[in-house]
């Protein structure tokens, strides 16, 4: 079957119910035929199958031998739907707004060049999250996780790289959009061929953004389309640096992820 849209959301050992109940509430109101896809990649603290099928029994849940990081599962869930737009959202996200989907397309459709396009999304108390951002410098995870640069430069570089001088109010084109929540056009992510697998976890929606933008296909913000999420930086956890990459398997993954997308796109320009 053709859908319209497919929704695709990847888990491990976490997943709110609220996220569930708001994407029933939103099939339930939306005219579009969309397909909603949860890939489990070997959760133990529950049964993501009858978690899930409880309150969505037309779900696609796949569930997976092992963790095989974001991007990866992203793609395995993007084989088992045919859809005219891919929708990737974060478990530890609600949908409030059950237009959203029909903002984002329209807009996709109006804006044909349009590869990527990303709603705005609110923290539960209604703060705007700020999940636009500046193609990284080659020392981004040093002025984000040290400080070894002296306090101006640290603060220009967040300055920048958070578009912190941006109006969250404003459509815009954008470098690239935070994995979170966002769309893109089906045939693009098949031709782009998905996710890069290399990235376990981070950088994966950084580098996919840049094949978008590299193929003439730009990425944009779309603020009238609203998503709450309940934001954790989970490779922040941990005391200082040295002691996260210790005990902080996230914080190495983005470490790594940074490593190999530095190595991929070293000289290269859009």
């Amino acid at each position: 079957m053709k859908y319209d849209a497919a929704i695709i959301t990847v888990i491990k050992d976490s997943l709110d119910e609220l996220c569930l109940s708001s994407i029933r509430s939103f099939l339930d109101s939306t005219d579009l035929k969309v397909a909603f896809v949860l890939v489990d990649n070997a959760s133990q603290k529950f049964d993501a199958h009858a978690l899930v099928k409880q309150i969505l029994p037309e779900a696609i849940v796949i569930l997976r031998e092992k963790n095989y990081g974001f991007g990866h599962s992203c793609n395995r869930g993007a084989t088992e739907v045919e859809a005219d737009y891919y929708f990737f959202l974060n478990p530890d996200t609600a949908i409030t707004n059950h237009v959203f989907l029909h903002q984002l397309i329209d807009f996709m459709k109006a804006c044909p060049a349009a590869g990527i396009v990303a709603p705005r999304l609110l923290y539960p108390d209604g703060r705007i999250q700020e999940t636009c951002r500046r193609f990284p410098y080659w020392y981004a995870p040093i002025a984000q996780r040290t400080s070894f640069l002296p306090v101006k430069k640290n603060r220009q570089h967040r300055h920048r790289f958070l578009m912190e001088d941006f109006d969250h109010a404003r459509y815009r084109l954008v470098d690239w959009v935070q994995g979170s929540a966002f769309m893109i056009e089906g045939k693009l992510f098949h031709d782009l061929g998905g996710f890069d697998p290399r990235f376990f976890m981070y950088y994966e929606d950084v580098d996919l953004c840049r094949r978008c933008w590299e193929k003439g296909r730009p990425v944009y913000y779309v603020p009238t389309a609203e998503i709450q999420h309940s934001y954790r930086k989970e490779s922040a956890d941990g005391q200082g640096i040295f002691n996260s990459l210790l005990k902080n398997r996230m914080t190495r993954a983005h470490i790594f992820s940074w490593l190999k997308y530095s190595l991929k796109w070293l000289g290269k320009k859009i």
